[in-house]
């Protein structure tokens, strides 16, 4: 999980190509699925503990904790495909600190507009 924080963190702020934002949307995807069936892996144990007669109020909460992260991750990969679009047309600095040409700069990189079918 903390390798999606900072890998989706370097790509939203400096890869933004289409492979790049695709692959983080399908690691979103992925980890969010992981988290629901990790949800469902605890309400089996959670059987099982109660037919033993032990405690599981560590299991529910642990449960729940997967349910909320599967269902936030969710949410955040749907607004990502929602906005993908959006995200890629934005300018990309080319250097560390973007200059104009007027300024002997190289200017910044603008995403090409999509001019319909090529025929």
């Amino acid at each position: 999980l903390l390798s999606l924080c900072i890998g989706g963190t370097i790509i939203m702020r400096k890869f933004q190509t289409s492979v790049a934002v695709g692959f983080f949307m399908g690691a979103v995807v992925a980890a969010s699925q992981m988290f629901f069936l990790l949800f469902f892996i605890m309400l089996g144990y959670i059987d099982d503990r109660l037919a033993e007669g032990e405690s599981v109020h560590g299991e529910r909460f642990t449960s729940f904790v997967c349910l909320v992260q599967a269902l936030l991750l969710g949410a955040f990969a749907a607004t990502l495909a929602s906005h993908r679009s959006e995200i890629l047309d934005q300018k990309v600095p080319i250097g560390e600190y973007e200059t104009t040409e007027e300024e002997g700069g190289v200017g910044s990189y603008e995403a090409p507009k999509n001019r319909g079918p090529v025929v």
